[in-house]
Protein backbone atom coordinates (compact mmCIF):
# COMPACT_ATOMS: atom_id res chain seq x y z
CA UNK A 1 0.00 0.00 0.00
CA UNK A 2 1.03 3.59 -0.47
CA UNK A 3 2.26 5.54 2.55
CA UNK A 4 0.04 8.57 2.17
CA UNK A 5 1.36 10.17 5.36
CA UNK A 6 5.06 9.75 4.70
CA UNK A 7 5.71 13.46 5.11
CA UNK A 8 4.63 13.53 8.75
CA UNK A 9 7.09 12.40 11.36
CA UNK A 10 6.45 9.66 13.89
CA UNK A 11 7.27 12.15 16.63
CA UNK A 12 4.43 14.50 15.72
CA UNK A 13 1.96 11.67 15.20
CA UNK A 14 2.75 9.95 18.49
CA UNK A 15 2.54 13.14 20.56
CA UNK A 16 -0.90 13.75 19.08
CA UNK A 17 -2.02 10.24 20.04
CA UNK A 18 -0.78 10.61 23.62
CA UNK A 19 -2.55 13.95 24.00
CA UNK A 20 -5.78 12.48 22.60
CA UNK A 21 -6.14 10.04 25.55
CA UNK A 22 -7.81 7.62 23.13
CA UNK A 23 -5.48 4.69 23.78
CA UNK A 24 -5.50 2.88 27.16
CA UNK A 25 -2.06 2.86 28.75
CA UNK A 26 -0.55 5.40 26.35
CA UNK A 27 0.15 8.27 28.75
CA UNK A 28 2.78 10.84 29.66
CA UNK A 29 5.30 9.60 32.21
CA UNK A 30 6.19 13.04 33.59
CA UNK A 31 4.74 16.53 33.83
CA UNK A 32 7.30 17.91 31.40
CA UNK A 33 5.92 15.57 28.70
CA UNK A 34 9.40 14.48 27.76
CA UNK A 35 8.73 10.79 28.48
CA UNK A 36 5.72 8.57 27.84
CA UNK A 37 4.45 5.07 28.59
CA UNK A 38 3.29 2.71 25.87
CA UNK A 39 1.43 -0.54 26.72
CA UNK A 40 3.47 -3.67 25.99
CA UNK A 41 1.34 -6.72 26.80
CA UNK A 42 2.25 -9.94 24.99
CA UNK A 43 -0.43 -11.35 22.70
CA UNK A 44 -0.05 -14.76 24.37
CA UNK A 45 -1.37 -13.61 27.74
CA UNK A 46 -4.73 -15.03 28.78
CA UNK A 47 -6.18 -11.57 29.48
CA UNK A 48 -4.91 -10.08 26.21
CA UNK A 49 -7.57 -7.90 24.57
CA UNK A 50 -6.68 -6.99 21.01
CA UNK A 51 -9.05 -4.02 20.85
CA UNK A 52 -7.40 -2.50 23.93
CA UNK A 53 -3.84 -3.80 24.11
CA UNK A 54 -3.08 -3.48 20.39
CA UNK A 55 -4.99 -0.27 19.72
CA UNK A 56 -2.00 2.07 19.40
CA UNK A 57 -0.10 -0.42 17.23
CA UNK A 58 -3.13 -0.84 14.97
CA UNK A 59 -3.47 2.95 14.72
CA UNK A 60 0.13 3.23 13.49
CA UNK A 61 -0.49 0.53 10.87
CA UNK A 62 -3.58 2.41 9.67
CA UNK A 63 -1.69 5.71 9.62
CA UNK A 64 1.10 4.19 7.53
CA UNK A 65 -1.35 2.62 5.10
CA UNK A 66 -0.40 -0.92 6.14
CA UNK A 67 -3.87 -1.86 7.38
CA UNK A 68 -7.45 -1.02 6.53
CA UNK A 69 -10.71 -2.30 7.95
CA UNK A 70 -11.51 -5.68 6.50
CA UNK A 71 -7.88 -6.80 6.35
CA UNK A 72 -6.74 -9.72 8.49
CA UNK A 73 -5.81 -8.57 12.00
CA UNK A 74 -2.08 -9.01 12.71
CA UNK A 75 -1.46 -7.53 16.18
CA UNK A 76 2.04 -9.00 16.45
CA UNK A 77 3.00 -7.43 13.11
CA UNK A 78 1.48 -4.07 14.09
CA UNK A 79 3.53 -4.10 17.29
CA UNK A 80 6.73 -4.99 15.45
CA UNK A 81 6.27 -2.13 12.99
CA UNK A 82 5.84 0.52 15.67
CA UNK A 83 8.59 -0.95 17.85
CA UNK A 84 11.08 -0.88 15.00
CA UNK A 85 10.00 2.63 14.00
CA UNK A 86 10.58 3.84 17.57
CA UNK A 87 13.96 2.16 17.87
CA UNK A 88 15.21 3.39 14.49
CA UNK A 89 14.03 6.95 14.99
CA UNK A 90 16.53 9.43 16.48
CA UNK A 91 13.54 11.16 18.10
CA UNK A 92 13.05 8.41 20.69
CA UNK A 93 15.14 6.58 23.24
CA UNK A 94 13.90 3.77 25.47
CA UNK A 95 14.28 4.38 29.22
CA UNK A 96 14.81 0.81 30.34
CA UNK A 97 15.04 1.52 34.07
CA UNK A 98 11.50 2.95 33.99
CA UNK A 99 9.95 0.23 31.81
CA UNK A 100 7.90 -2.44 33.59
CA UNK A 101 7.56 -5.67 31.60
CA UNK A 102 6.92 -8.20 34.39
CA UNK A 103 3.64 -6.81 35.74
CA UNK A 104 0.04 -7.60 34.82
CA UNK A 105 -0.22 -4.48 32.64
CA UNK A 106 3.33 -4.17 31.24
CA UNK A 107 4.59 -1.04 29.54
CA UNK A 108 7.72 0.51 28.09
CA UNK A 109 8.89 4.05 28.68
CA UNK A 110 10.42 6.15 25.91
CA UNK A 111 12.07 9.55 26.09
CA UNK A 112 11.57 12.17 23.40
CA UNK A 113 15.08 13.24 22.42
CA UNK A 114 15.45 17.02 21.85
CA UNK A 115 16.67 17.95 18.39
CA UNK A 116 19.79 19.69 19.69
CA UNK A 117 20.79 16.53 21.53
CA UNK A 118 20.25 14.51 18.38
CA UNK A 119 22.63 16.72 16.43
CA UNK A 120 25.34 16.25 19.04
CA UNK A 121 24.91 12.49 19.07
CA UNK A 122 24.67 11.82 15.37
CA UNK A 123 27.65 13.78 14.12
CA UNK A 124 29.10 13.40 10.66
CA UNK A 125 28.81 9.57 10.46
CA UNK A 126 25.12 9.41 11.34
CA UNK A 127 23.89 8.46 7.87
CA UNK A 128 26.11 5.40 7.60
CA UNK A 129 25.14 4.15 11.06
CA UNK A 130 21.44 4.60 10.41
CA UNK A 131 21.68 2.69 7.13
CA UNK A 132 23.20 -0.29 8.89
CA UNK A 133 20.47 -0.38 11.51
CA UNK A 134 17.80 -0.07 8.82
CA UNK A 135 19.29 -3.07 7.04
CA UNK A 136 18.66 -5.16 10.14
CA UNK A 137 15.12 -3.74 10.38
CA UNK A 138 15.18 -3.64 14.20
CA UNK A 139 17.51 -2.00 16.68
CA UNK A 140 19.55 -3.48 19.54
CA UNK A 141 16.73 -3.38 22.07
CA UNK A 142 14.52 -5.31 19.63
CA UNK A 143 17.11 -8.08 19.48
CA UNK A 144 17.32 -8.14 23.29
CA UNK A 145 13.57 -8.70 23.41
CA UNK A 146 13.70 -11.43 20.78
CA UNK A 147 16.47 -13.35 22.53
CA UNK A 148 15.28 -13.30 26.12
CA UNK A 149 12.85 -15.89 27.43
CA UNK A 150 9.52 -14.38 28.54
CA UNK A 151 7.74 -15.71 31.60
CA UNK A 152 5.60 -18.80 31.20
CA UNK A 153 2.49 -16.66 31.71
CA UNK A 154 3.21 -14.90 28.42
CA UNK A 155 2.38 -18.07 26.53
CA UNK A 156 -0.29 -19.72 28.68
CA UNK A 157 -2.98 -18.50 26.30
CA UNK A 158 -1.34 -19.94 23.20
CA UNK A 159 -2.49 -23.30 21.83
CA UNK A 160 0.40 -25.74 21.78
CA UNK A 161 -0.58 -28.04 18.96
CA UNK A 162 -3.22 -28.81 16.39
CA UNK A 163 -3.21 -32.21 14.65
CA UNK A 164 -4.67 -30.75 11.43
CA UNK A 165 -3.50 -27.22 10.52
CA UNK A 166 -5.77 -25.53 7.97
CA UNK A 167 -4.73 -25.75 4.31
CA UNK A 168 -4.27 -21.99 4.01
CA UNK A 169 -1.87 -22.14 6.92
CA UNK A 170 0.22 -24.97 5.55
CA UNK A 171 0.61 -23.27 2.20
CA UNK A 172 2.48 -20.40 3.87
CA UNK A 173 5.25 -22.83 4.81
CA UNK A 174 6.22 -23.32 1.14
CA UNK A 175 7.42 -19.84 0.14
CA UNK A 176 9.25 -19.35 -3.15
CA UNK A 177 12.21 -18.11 -1.12
CA UNK A 178 13.23 -21.65 -0.16
CA UNK A 179 13.28 -22.75 -3.79
CA UNK A 180 15.61 -19.85 -4.68
CA UNK A 181 18.32 -21.02 -2.28
CA UNK A 182 21.23 -23.14 -3.54
CA UNK A 183 20.66 -26.88 -3.40
CA UNK A 184 22.42 -28.77 -0.63
CA UNK A 185 23.47 -31.30 -3.25
CA UNK A 186 21.97 -34.35 -1.55
CA UNK A 187 21.61 -36.97 -4.29
CA UNK A 188 18.30 -38.68 -4.85
CA UNK A 189 18.14 -42.40 -4.17
CA UNK A 190 16.66 -43.81 -7.35
CA UNK A 191 16.02 -47.30 -6.04
CA UNK A 192 13.40 -46.70 -3.38
CA UNK A 193 12.86 -50.45 -3.08
CA UNK A 194 16.26 -50.61 -1.39
CA UNK A 195 14.56 -49.27 1.75
CA UNK A 196 12.82 -51.73 4.01
CA UNK A 197 9.81 -51.01 6.19
CA UNK A 198 11.89 -50.50 9.32
CA UNK A 199 12.96 -47.45 11.29
CA UNK A 200 16.16 -47.10 9.22
CA UNK A 201 14.10 -45.71 6.35
CA UNK A 202 13.24 -42.68 8.46
CA UNK A 203 16.28 -42.23 10.70
CA UNK A 204 18.31 -39.94 8.42
CA UNK A 205 17.65 -36.19 8.33
CA UNK A 206 18.88 -33.44 6.03
CA UNK A 207 19.56 -30.30 8.09
CA UNK A 208 20.18 -26.93 6.40
CA UNK A 209 21.25 -23.73 8.18
CA UNK A 210 20.26 -20.24 6.98
CA UNK A 211 21.65 -17.02 8.49
CA UNK A 212 19.87 -13.89 7.33
CA UNK A 213 18.24 -15.87 4.53
CA UNK A 214 21.54 -17.26 3.16
CA UNK A 215 22.40 -20.95 3.17
CA UNK A 216 25.57 -21.29 5.28
CA UNK A 217 25.80 -25.03 5.86
CA UNK A 218 24.07 -28.38 5.81
CA UNK A 219 24.47 -31.88 7.19
CA UNK A 220 22.92 -35.30 6.73
CA UNK A 221 22.56 -37.23 9.98
CA UNK A 222 23.41 -40.92 10.16
CA UNK A 223 22.77 -41.80 13.81
CA UNK A 224 19.46 -43.69 14.28
CA UNK A 225 19.13 -42.43 17.86
CA UNK A 226 18.73 -38.82 16.70
CA UNK A 227 20.87 -35.70 16.85
CA UNK A 228 21.59 -32.63 18.95
CA UNK A 229 21.86 -29.22 17.27
CA UNK A 230 24.48 -27.49 19.34
CA UNK A 231 27.40 -25.07 19.44
CA UNK A 232 29.80 -27.69 20.85
CA UNK A 233 33.32 -27.69 19.45
CA UNK A 234 34.82 -31.01 18.25
CA UNK A 235 37.66 -32.25 20.43
CA UNK A 236 39.61 -33.68 17.50
CA UNK A 237 39.51 -32.79 13.80
CA UNK A 238 37.00 -34.91 11.87
CA UNK A 239 35.93 -36.63 15.09
CA UNK A 240 32.34 -37.81 15.26
CA UNK A 241 30.71 -36.13 18.21
CA UNK A 242 28.38 -37.98 20.51
CA UNK A 243 25.94 -36.13 22.71
CA UNK A 244 23.62 -37.28 25.48
CA UNK A 245 22.12 -40.76 25.01
CA UNK A 246 24.35 -41.38 22.00
CA UNK A 247 22.91 -38.54 19.92
CA UNK A 248 24.90 -37.34 16.94
CA UNK A 249 26.10 -33.75 17.42
CA UNK A 250 25.44 -31.33 14.56
CA UNK A 251 27.10 -27.95 15.02
CA UNK A 252 25.70 -24.58 14.06
CA UNK A 253 28.00 -23.09 11.41
CA UNK A 254 30.06 -20.13 12.67
CA UNK A 255 28.81 -16.62 11.96
CA UNK A 256 32.04 -15.67 10.15
CA UNK A 257 30.45 -16.01 6.70
CA UNK A 258 27.78 -13.36 7.42
CA UNK A 259 28.77 -10.27 5.37
CA UNK A 260 27.11 -7.65 7.60
CA UNK A 261 29.14 -6.85 10.72
CA UNK A 262 26.00 -5.82 12.57
CA UNK A 263 24.26 -9.10 11.72
CA UNK A 264 27.35 -11.10 12.75
CA UNK A 265 27.38 -9.41 16.16
CA UNK A 266 23.70 -10.03 16.80
CA UNK A 267 23.90 -13.65 15.60
CA UNK A 268 26.84 -14.34 17.91
CA UNK A 269 24.93 -12.79 20.77
CA UNK A 270 22.03 -15.12 20.01
CA UNK A 271 24.47 -18.06 20.00
CA UNK A 272 25.12 -17.31 23.67
CA UNK A 273 21.54 -18.34 24.46
CA UNK A 274 21.63 -21.58 22.45
CA UNK A 275 24.35 -23.47 24.32
CA UNK A 276 22.31 -26.56 25.29
CA UNK A 277 20.84 -26.77 21.82
CA UNK A 278 17.85 -28.68 20.47
CA UNK A 279 17.34 -32.44 20.21
CA UNK A 280 15.90 -33.87 16.97
CA UNK A 281 14.45 -37.35 16.56
CA UNK A 282 13.37 -38.87 13.24
CA UNK A 283 10.98 -41.82 13.52
CA UNK A 284 8.37 -43.64 11.47
CA UNK A 285 5.72 -41.41 13.02
CA UNK A 286 7.56 -38.23 12.00
CA UNK A 287 10.00 -35.69 13.43
CA UNK A 288 10.12 -34.83 17.13
CA UNK A 289 11.90 -31.90 18.77
CA UNK A 290 12.94 -31.16 22.32
CA UNK A 291 14.23 -27.66 23.09
CA UNK A 292 16.95 -27.59 25.75
CA UNK A 293 18.46 -24.14 25.23
CA UNK A 294 17.59 -20.96 27.11
CA UNK A 295 16.81 -18.98 23.95
CA UNK A 296 13.35 -19.14 22.46
CA UNK A 297 12.73 -21.46 19.51
CA UNK A 298 9.74 -21.28 17.16
CA UNK A 299 8.81 -23.79 14.49
CA UNK A 300 6.68 -24.72 11.50
CA UNK A 301 5.77 -28.15 10.18
CA UNK A 302 2.70 -30.12 9.19
CA UNK A 303 2.04 -31.24 12.79
CA UNK A 304 2.29 -27.90 14.60
CA UNK A 305 -0.30 -25.22 15.19
CA UNK A 306 -0.39 -22.36 12.69
CA UNK A 307 -3.48 -20.17 12.71
CA UNK A 308 -1.53 -16.99 12.00
CA UNK A 309 0.48 -16.90 15.22
CA UNK A 310 3.97 -18.09 16.19
CA UNK A 311 4.52 -21.68 17.33
CA UNK A 312 6.84 -21.67 20.34
CA UNK A 313 8.61 -24.79 21.60
CA UNK A 314 8.40 -25.04 25.37
CA UNK A 315 11.61 -25.94 27.14
CA UNK A 316 12.27 -29.65 27.87
CA UNK A 317 9.01 -30.76 26.21
CA UNK A 318 8.99 -33.38 23.45
CA UNK A 319 6.87 -32.08 20.56
CA UNK A 320 5.96 -33.69 17.25
CA UNK A 321 6.51 -31.18 14.47
CA UNK A 322 6.13 -33.43 11.42
CA UNK A 323 3.54 -36.18 10.93
CA UNK A 324 4.60 -38.82 8.39
CA UNK A 325 1.14 -40.35 8.05
CA UNK A 326 -0.33 -36.95 7.21
CA UNK A 327 2.36 -36.41 4.57
CA UNK A 328 1.59 -39.78 2.94
CA UNK A 329 -2.13 -39.09 2.89
CA UNK A 330 -1.52 -35.69 1.27
CA UNK A 331 0.95 -37.27 -1.16
CA UNK A 332 -1.71 -39.74 -2.27
CA UNK A 333 -4.15 -36.85 -2.72
CA UNK A 334 -1.51 -35.06 -4.78
CA UNK A 335 -1.12 -38.05 -7.11
CA UNK A 336 -4.90 -38.19 -7.40
CA UNK A 337 -4.80 -34.50 -8.45
CA UNK A 338 -6.82 -33.55 -5.38
CA UNK A 339 -4.30 -31.24 -3.67
CA UNK A 340 -0.94 -29.52 -3.98
CA UNK A 341 2.38 -31.25 -3.32
CA UNK A 342 2.68 -31.59 0.47
CA UNK A 343 5.47 -29.81 2.30
CA UNK A 344 8.18 -32.14 3.58
CA UNK A 345 9.98 -29.54 5.69
CA UNK A 346 10.22 -28.53 9.31
CA UNK A 347 11.65 -25.07 10.02
CA UNK A 348 13.09 -23.97 13.36
CA UNK A 349 13.57 -20.24 13.99
CA UNK A 350 15.88 -19.29 16.85
CA UNK A 351 15.28 -16.18 18.96
CA UNK A 352 12.53 -14.69 16.79
CA UNK A 353 8.81 -15.34 16.50
CA UNK A 354 7.85 -17.61 13.61
CA UNK A 355 5.86 -18.00 11.47
CA UNK A 356 4.94 -14.34 11.08
CA UNK A 357 4.67 -11.69 8.39
CA UNK A 358 8.40 -10.91 8.34
CA UNK A 359 10.31 -12.13 5.26
CA UNK A 360 12.43 -15.22 5.87
CA UNK A 361 15.55 -13.35 4.77
CA UNK A 362 15.17 -11.10 7.82
CA UNK A 363 15.46 -14.01 10.29
CA UNK A 364 18.80 -14.36 12.05
CA UNK A 365 18.89 -18.16 12.28
CA UNK A 366 16.61 -20.60 10.46
CA UNK A 367 17.20 -24.35 10.42
CA UNK A 368 15.35 -26.50 7.88
CA UNK A 369 14.91 -30.20 8.69
CA UNK A 370 13.69 -32.96 6.39
CA UNK A 371 13.59 -36.71 6.75
CA UNK A 372 15.85 -37.82 3.91
CA UNK A 373 13.43 -40.43 2.63
CA UNK A 374 10.45 -38.05 2.75
CA UNK A 375 12.51 -35.40 0.96
CA UNK A 376 13.31 -37.86 -1.81
CA UNK A 377 9.65 -38.80 -2.18
CA UNK A 378 8.68 -35.12 -2.42
CA UNK A 379 11.38 -34.38 -5.01
CA UNK A 380 10.40 -37.43 -7.07
CA UNK A 381 6.75 -36.37 -6.94
CA UNK A 382 7.70 -32.86 -8.02
CA UNK A 383 9.68 -34.21 -10.98
CA UNK A 384 6.86 -36.47 -12.12
CA UNK A 385 4.46 -33.54 -11.90
CA UNK A 386 6.58 -31.42 -14.24
CA UNK A 387 7.65 -34.15 -16.65
CA UNK A 388 4.53 -33.99 -18.81
CA UNK A 389 2.43 -36.70 -20.36
CA UNK A 390 5.31 -38.18 -22.41
CA UNK A 391 6.88 -39.62 -19.26
CA UNK A 392 6.74 -43.38 -19.47
CA UNK A 393 5.06 -44.91 -16.44
CA UNK A 394 7.27 -47.33 -14.48
CA UNK A 395 6.21 -50.91 -13.86
CA UNK A 396 5.13 -49.90 -10.37
CA UNK A 397 4.42 -46.24 -9.67
CA UNK A 398 6.16 -44.39 -6.85
CA UNK A 399 3.00 -43.96 -4.76
CA UNK A 400 2.20 -47.66 -5.18
CA UNK A 401 5.69 -48.51 -3.95
CA UNK A 402 5.29 -46.25 -0.95
CA UNK A 403 1.88 -47.52 0.04
CA UNK A 404 2.93 -51.13 -0.44
CA UNK A 405 6.04 -50.67 1.71
CA UNK A 406 4.35 -48.66 4.48
CA UNK A 407 0.72 -49.76 4.63
CA UNK A 408 0.41 -49.06 8.34
CA UNK A 409 1.43 -45.40 8.06
CA UNK A 410 -0.35 -44.72 4.80
CA UNK A 411 -3.72 -46.02 5.94
CA UNK A 412 -6.40 -43.49 6.82
CA UNK A 413 -6.55 -42.89 10.56
CA UNK A 414 -9.46 -41.54 12.52
CA UNK A 415 -7.05 -39.97 14.99
CA UNK A 416 -3.50 -38.61 14.64
CA UNK A 417 -0.46 -40.71 15.56
CA UNK A 418 0.67 -38.26 18.21
CA UNK A 419 -1.58 -37.26 21.06
CA UNK A 420 -0.94 -34.41 23.47
CA UNK A 421 0.40 -36.55 26.35
CA UNK A 422 1.77 -39.46 24.34
CA UNK A 423 5.34 -40.49 25.15
CA UNK A 424 7.68 -41.56 22.37
CA UNK A 425 10.61 -43.92 22.66
CA UNK A 426 13.91 -42.25 21.92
Amino acid sequence: MCDRNGGRRLRQWLIEQIDSSMYPGLIWENDEKSMFRIPWKHAGKQDYNQEVDASIFKAWAVFKGKFKEGDKAEPATWKTRLRCALNKSPDFEEVTDRSQLDISEPYKVYRIVPEEEQKCKLGVAAAGCMNEVTEMECGRSDIEELIKEPTVDDYMGMIKRSPSPPEACRSQLLPDWWAQQPSTGVPLVTGYTAYDAHHSAFSQMVISFYYGGKLVGHATTTCPEGCLLSLSQPVLPNAKLCGPEGLELVRFPPADAIPSERQRQVTRKLFGHLERGVELYSRRQGVFVRRLCQGRVFCSGNAVVCKGRPNKLERDEMVQVFDTSQFFRELQQFYNSQSRLPDSRVVLCFGEEFPDMAPLRSKLILVQIEQLYIRQLAEEAGKSCGAGSVLQAPEESLPDQVFRMFPDICASHQRPFFRENQQITV
